[in-house]
Order: structure tokens, then sequence, then C-alpha cells
């Protein structure tokens, strides 16, 4: 497989991965959301520690789709 090949295969894969979890951040998001306005509006007998998960999962997930189309851009490009 020639280089040029190679790097678009690993761009394309970074940027297919990226893009999922790019969808996982949003989600999460709205998930949180949704949590919020639970809370807020509908039963406020909620465990608020429970809240920091949605919030570290969006975090993450956010910094990985950064990163994965970060790379799948600079090795498409390159």
């Amino acid at each position: 497989m020639s280089k040029k090949l190679q790097k678009r295969v690993n761009g394309g894969l970074a940027i297919y991965a990226g893009i999922g979890s790019l969808i996982t951040a949003i989600l999460s998001f709205v998930g949180f959301l949704v949590m919020i306005y639970k809370a807020v509006f509908l039963d406020g007998d909620y465990n608020w520690e429970m809240y920091l998960l949605p919030i570290i999962a969006l975090l993450i997930s956010a910094a990985v789709a950064y990163v994965l189309l970060r790379i799948g851009y600079e090795e498409i490009e390159s």
C-alpha cells in the first residue's frame, strides 16, 4: 500500500471515529439538558452527584472528537 493511500485511509478512519465521538458528545449534552429539565420542572428530588456523569462523558467525548477530527484532517491534507 502506498504511503499516500495509507494516510488517506488513516485520515478517513480518524474522521469517521471523530464524527461518532462528536455525535456522542451532542447526545450527552442533550441528555444533560433533559436531566436538568426533569430535576427543575418535574421532580426536584434528584441526586445531584448523578449529574457529574453526563458532564464528564460530554467533556471526554468532545475532547476525543476534536483530537480525532484534527488528526484526520491533517492526515488527509498532507
